[in-house]
């Protein structure tokens, strides 16, 4: 295990406790500019993370959810999700994880996906695999759209619900069950495990799905565009799969 990855899932465990202790309790919600909400939970979650971080790692830049970019710049530049699902767990539904990713020159090397109620841990370094709590996971074996499982995402503008709910009319009646848990990060993780065959992620942020992103890969899962291309940091409409069921959803959608 790389020094990265071990400050990583120490800091994302950290920051769990910190969330476990605000779990289920009355918290004062703070609306930010997209309609989001951001609570005294989510704040010291961060703060953990990158104190973690700046003192194992002090000359690395980190990018996280509240704080924006922090540090000098860097080639080696952390991600940082410290709630991902706030509004499952304002309102105490247990789907929710802490996301730590690492990049080095733009290309992801090590992610973290960590929810505490349920001390589920995911992990990757590239290269080496997909971990769920220390053990090797694999995307599932799903080969036909009628049999599978999807989740999808949206954001929070007016045209990434329309979107999502066009990619939604288009797929569901193929599928065998769709699923919106509110969480891309988790979400991410349940593909790399075989919990969920598919993602549609439309207008969500790089922090919501760069951890889960490498976890999915390093799983023999598959990521495009929405429209069956490359993607990048840019990327904000994705298709993720098990890679077996990844060309049958690029037709349906764009259908």
């Amino acid at each position: 295990m790389s020094k990265e990855l071990e400050v990583a899932i120490k800091a994302a465990k950290k920051a769990g406790e910190r969330l476990e202790e605000h779990f289920e309790t009355i918290l004062e919600l703070h609306e930010k500019e997209d309609k989001s909400f951001v609570t005294k939970a989510d704040l010291e979650a961060e703060k953990t993370i990158i104190e973690a971080i700046q003192k194992e790692f002090p000359n690395h830049q980190i990018l996280s959810e509240e704080a924006g970019l922090v540090g000098k710049r860097s080639d080696d530049v952390w991600v940082v999700d410290p709630l991902d699902g706030t509004n499952n767990f304002t309102r105490g539904i247990p789907i929710f994880a802490t996301s730590v990713a690492l990049t080095n020159k733009k290309e992801t090397i090590m992610s973290v996906v960590y929810n505490p109620i349920t001390n589920t841990l995911f992990t990757s370094e590239k290269g080496k695999g997909a971990f769920w709590n220390e053990e090797k996971i694999e995307a599932s074996d799903i080969d036909r759209v009628s049999e599978a499982v999807l989740s999808f995402s949206r954001g929070r503008d007016p045209e990434s619900r329309a979107k999502m709910l066009t990619h939604f009319d288009k797929v569901y009646p193929k599928i065998k069950s769709p699923r919106i848990l509110s969480s891309a990060a988790l979400e991410l993780a349940y593909v790399a495990s075989g919990r969920l065959d598919a993602f549609i992620i439309q207008g969500i942020n790089i922090w919501d799905f760069l951890g889960g992103l490498l976890l999915v890969q390093e799983a023999g899962g598959k990521v495009t565009t929405l429209d069956g291309k490359n993607w990048n940091l840019k990327s904000s409409q994705l298709l993720v799969t098990n890679g077996k069921i990844h060309d049958e959803l690029l037709a349906i959608l764009n259908s």
